[in-house]
């Protein structure tokens, strides 16, 4: 959820009771948290250890202040030092030799311990273990300002600490679907506020509520069964809130968007391109993926059947549109439509916007020939904690984060489920009787390699200085393999050199890879690169046609671009079925193949 943005659904509340006394054999719980809001989907990522970790089933340990790559390949995580893996497995856990110790992974700071898992067979995903407060405080300022109030800011605290208990077990992610987490990126005071609500949850008969907060209610509370038709719960009524900011908002839209009269597609601008853009975002996921759509009216779009809190239910809006692929036998656009009535307002919003219909608070709607003007108060569905009512309770009220949670949420209470952290110890592989193994990888050098475009084929010479299977492949510009010169091949230390054809590459460039492991799996990679440049033979024709038309595309109704005489000799470019491309002086079109020799 964006600071004081919409509902991230969670949190509860609180608060008339006297904090009681922390059960001693409850400690402090971790929190999974896998990483998507700061990353999206990576097949690598690059990670820097402040302080050593170590990699869990292995004695490989990373150094403090060196960058290391993590990768995706075929369902496997690989952790690699430059071009040399270090460790490959189906999951990569790192743990840190202290507990202060902390990872950048894509320059954004992390505390605690780490997986790194495949993910949809495409990606990795790192998954962040971590002490709930340290969670906590890489959340409230993400959720709230952290310059706000003290009291504010453990407010904020207090819910948020609730929601994440109640996932003890279980994965979620850094995201507005639970709560946004910005991992080690703290701020004095919204950590001050954590800090001061240790291990302090909100519970009812014993039991953790599920907690719901927004930005702004506009002044009054909605109840859980109205925004959510939910089974009514006696903690989330509705009721007058006159610390609220009552934030305000209003959008106007065109009810012509587009005049489409003799206008080509590239043509056509919407006026109100926020929320037409929005709109065919909606219906790109309502039917029209994957169509080019141009929103041409809003002739319709109501709100009305208030709920008991006075937020609108239901609404009405009418779309006209075309889109691309429609278009009738003169070549124009069909028009279409799509009428929705009576439908629940969270759709009305969702197509609109909810950055342009913040609340469901609908105060004014006006309607003229031309425009339809909506008008309304508050941020967010309005149900719980309102987090700008919780600033102006702290600031002009003076009140202390337990009356501000125990207005919003009457009857819960505040409870300190546990206030002393496990001691947690990483045990670093030690030394033994064994003997030392070999832990330096194999050198190569004195890689050479040569290309004949003339005669398509190349070779490639190296050496290694000791006893290794070898592996060399060639790969093309976008990283896929070609083939395989030699795979785990056992070589002696020296030269080896090799052939290989071109003959079935394109022009461009090529990379060759030389990998070389011992005995001990100790790994070494070199890369380098080779160009295919081909003498490409082009065809000549004539034109047998007294006159010929040159087209934009492979079609008799594509627009004519130019026009040829009969002998014109052209450069033949490729042959697509009944038709050629050609190329005369600085044109390139197509004509049909029977009327060229």
């Amino acid at each position: 959820m964006k600071k004081l943005g919409a509902c991230f659904l969670a949190l509860l509340l609180l608060i008339n009771v006297l904090i009681p006394s922390v059960s001693a054999e409850k400690l402090e719980p971790k929190i999974k948290v896998k990483l998507v809001n700061y990353f999206g989907n990576k097949t690598e990522v690059t990670i820097k250890p402040t302080g050593e970790y170590l990699i869990d089933q292995s004695i490989v340990r990373l150094t403090t202040g060196k960058s290391y790559l993590v990768k995706y390949n075929k369902n496997k995580i690989t952790i690699l030092d430059g071009t040399t893996p270090l460790f490959t497995s189906d999951t990569v856990k790192l743990l840190p030799l202290k507990e202060t110790n902390y990872l950048a992974i894509n320059n954004r700071n992390y505390l605690g311990s780490f997986q790194f898992v495949p993910e949809n067979s495409k990606y990795v995903r790192p998954i962040n273990e971590i002490f709930m407060e340290d969670y906590l405080k890489g959340v409230v300022p993400s959720e709230m300002y952290a310059e706000w109030h003290r009291e504010a800011l453990k407010t904020q605290a207090v819910a948020a600490r609730t929601y994440a208990y109640s996932y003890q077990g279980v994965t979620i992610d850094d995201t507005i679907n639970y709560q946004v987490y910005g991992g080690y990126n703290w701020h004095p005071n919204s950590t001050a506020a954590v800090y001061e609500t240790k291990g302090e949850v909100i519970k009812v008969n014993g039991r953790l509520i599920s907690a719901v907060f927004s930005a702004s209610n506009g002044g009054k509370t909605e109840s859980n069964a109205n925004s959510w038709n939910t089974s009514p719960v006696s903690y989330l009524t509705i009721k007058e809130d006159k610390y609220d900011a009552k934030t305000a908002w209003d959008f106007s839209v065109k009810k012509q968007q587009v005049i489409p009269t003799k206008l080509t597609w590239n043509q056509m601008k919407e006026n109100d391109t926020t929320i037409t853009n929005t709109i065919k975002a909606w219906m790109a996921n309502h039917g029209y993926a994957e169509k080019e759509v141009k929103i041409t009216a809003i002739p319709v779009l109501s709100l009305h059947t208030p709920t008991s809190g006075g937020r609108v239910s239901k609404g009405d809006i009418t779309v006209e549109f075309f889109t691309k692929d429609k278009v009738d036998e003169k070549g124009s656009f069909i028009p279409q439509k799509k009428e929705y009535k009576n439908v629940a307002a969270s759709q009305i919003r969702a197509m609109v916007g909810n950055r342009i219909m913040k609340s469901y608070l609908v105060t004014n709607k006006t309607e003229t020939d031309d425009t339809i003007t909506v008008k309304g108060l508050g941020d967010g569905h309005g149900v719980g904690l309102s987090q700008w009512g919780a600033q102006n309770r702290a600031m002009i009220g003076n009140q202390k984060y337990d009356e501000i949670l125990g207005f919003y949420y009457e009857g819960a209470a505040i409870v300190k489920e546990y206030s002393e952290r496990p001691l947690t110890v990483v045990q670093a592989p030690g030394n033994t009787n064994e003997p030392k193994k070999d832990k330096t990888a194999p050198k190569i050098s004195s890689v050479k390699v040569s290309v004949d475009n003339k005669k398509n084929k190349g070779a490639i010479s190296f050496k290694v200085n000791e006893t290794a299977k070898v592996t060399v492949y060639i790969k093309n510009n976008s990283g896929r393999t070609l083939s395989y010169l030699k795979k785990d091949v056992s070589t002696k230390a020296g030269t080896t050199k090799l052939g290989y054809s071109t003959a079935s590459f394109g022009n461009g460039r090529y990379s060759v890879v030389i990998s070389a492991a011992d005995s001990n799996k100790n790994r070494s990679s070199v890369t380098t690169t080779f160009n295919v440049k081909k003498v490409v033979k082009t065809k000549t024709g004539k034109v047998t046609a007294s006159r010929l038309n040159v087209r934009a595309t492979a079609s008799t109704k594509s627009k004519v671009i130019g026009t040829l005489k009969k002998n014109q000799s052209v450069t033949i470019v490729l042959t697509n079925g009944s038709w050629k491309k050609i190329k005369y002086g600085k044109t390139t079109g197509y004509v049909s193949s029977k009327y060229i020799k």
